[in-house]
């Protein structure tokens, strides 16, 4: 077994609440579009990381990161992420960009060419926590990624009631040439 790479979580720590998981404060991030400065700074310390490995001679290794479906939405924003990849002289196929399923309750036609745009460029595009809220595999036959990352409920409960709907889901992810982590 050997590491394959890294994914860029964000944490927030405050002196009045303490720790703040990302399901307490992503959602108050989007609905005030905080988001957009705060994922332009997890993007940049991302791609820093991932410059260094590859600087370090590191080859293979890539670095996953989450990007809110309010980040897709900004105009420019494929062109900008394309810009800042190539400004810190990094394979872009060693950057995956994370989507949740929320994308399918958005402009979908929009949305997919803006991951269109991304994935020609060769970043690597997944759909995060698929399984649960907005999942509709009629979308995600649609969406132009790469990868579908089931979500951890289906994982935690392979082994009891869900293997059938995971083995499912995961054949129907591979019938549409998609990879598949759990």
């Amino acid at each position: 077994e050997s590491i394959c790479g890294f994914e860029a979580l964000a944490r927030l720590k405050t002196s009045e609440l303490g720790s703040v998981t990302p399901g307490e404060f992503i959602p108050i991030a989007e609905k005030s579009k905080l988001i957009i400065p705060i994922g332009d700074k997890i993007i940049l310390r991302a791609l820093d990381f991932q410059s260094r490995l590859e600087k370090e001679g590191f080859e293979g290794l890539s670095t996953a990161i989450n990007i809110s479906v309010i980040q897709l939405l900004v105009p420019g924003f494929a062109d900008t992420l394309i810009g800042m990849v190539h400004e810190k002289r990094i394979d872009p196929k060693n950057i995956t960009i994370e989507i949740t399923e929320s994308v399918f309750e958005y402009d979908f036609d929009y949305i997919n060419s803006v991951l269109v745009e991304l994935r020609k460029s060769g970043l690597t595009l997944a759909i995060d926590d698929f399984g649960t809220g907005y999942s509709s595999l009629s979308r995600e036959m649609h969406l132009d990624v790469d990868c579908i990352k089931i979500d951890k409920f289906f994982i935690d409960h392979i082994l009891e009631i869900e293997k059938p709907i995971t083995c499912d889901i995961i054949e129907i992810a591979h019938k549409q040439e998609h990879y598949v982590v759990g």
